[in-house]
């Protein structure tokens, strides 16, 4: 059997991958746990802080961020974060951030994030908004 061909491989390239940064565990658990509920299959990636999560999306790109603006112990700001994402091949970004509508989150949507989420967020609305984020 040649590379590229059989079941998994299939498999694989359906799969979608996430890649959730945000420094609170309950968050990213929340998101873990929501992310997994979709019907799309996903690989999922999780980072505490910015320059982590930058390693990991440049050797392996995922297909959907959910990145937290304020990420305490990182080099970058989670805006920066979101612009150096969005550089990557084919990468989405959408911010999902306890800071209230302003400055900064405009700036991730000018950068070109597809939303930005208000914490605390309806694990119902999140999950619609997976589905239709993940069948791009």
């Amino acid at each position: 059997m040649e590379a590229g061909e059989g079941s998994g491989e299939a498999r694989k390239s359906e799969e979608r991958t996430v890649l959730i940064v945000d420094d609170e565990a309950a968050t990213r658990t929340l998101l873990r746990n929501t992310v997994r509920g979709v019907s799309v299959p996903c690989r999922i990636m999780e980072a505490v802080e910015a320059d982590t999560a930058l390693e990991m999306a440049k050797r392996e790109p995922p297909d959907l961020a959910l990145v937290d603006i304020v990420l305490p112990g990182s080099s970058r700001s989670g805006v920066l974060l979101c612009q150096e994402l969005l550089r990557l091949r084919d990468v989405q970004v959408v911010v999902v951030t306890g800071q209230p509508a302003g400055p900064v989150t405009e700036s991730c949507l000018q950068l070109g994030a597809l939303e930005c989420i208000r914490k605390p967020f309806s694990v119902a609305e999140m999950r619609e908004k997976l589905e239709r984020w993940l069948a791009r």
